[in-house]
């Protein structure tokens, strides 16, 4: 997405941060870009994104689920460094599939004290998206769960006319 906080310009893109652009800034986080990607049936969700905080990027990959939070409760948040060439999101979201065992470790940032911290952050933003836009359907085993999600992350701008007598 070219304008994150805009409409998604593919009828395929969601986004999940738009509804806590408030959150994200207060606590120095601003999106750069996004990638949701929410299979079918049940709609396990998988977040990649790249954020900027205090002048530098960061990487953010969340996965959740109707199995994750059955078998593990909380969702997966790992906040990672950014490689020189991992510069969109779409490069990062394919690193991440070709290393889906080691990626956590391959990206592991540095300075652990602000990964702990920006990912505790992190995770209280996500919950509080959870509980507003998520958890009834992942609590009931609604089948279309992808697509009544999908429709419910897509951000929706409803323009009124005027006619002029």
């Amino acid at each position: 997405m070219n304008d994150y906080w805009g409409v998604p310009e593919k009828e395929y893109e969601i986004s999940i941060l738009q509804f806590a652009k408030k959150q994200l800034s207060d606590n120095g986080y601003y999106v750069l870009s996004e990638k949701v990607e929410v299979c079918s049936g049940a709609g396990a969700l998988t977040l990649t994104a790249i954020l900027k905080t205090n002048r530098r990027l960061i990487g953010l990959y969340i996965h959740d689920g109707p199995r994750q939070r059955k078998k593990r409760g909380s969702p997966i948040i790992k906040v990672l460094r950014l490689l020189p060439e991992l510069k969109k999101v779409e490069d990062f979201r394919k690193f991440v599939i070709t290393h889906q065992d080691d990626f956590h470790i391959i990206l592991a940032p540095e300075n652990t004290d602000l990964r702990d911290k920006a990912e505790k952050e992190l995770l209280q933003i996500y919950s509080n998206l959870y509980d507003l836009k998520i958890r009834d359907l992942y609590e009931t085993n609604i089948s279309s769960a992808a697509d009544v999600l999908r429709v419910r992350l897509r951000k929706e701008i409803h323009t009124t006319s005027f006619l002029k007598i």
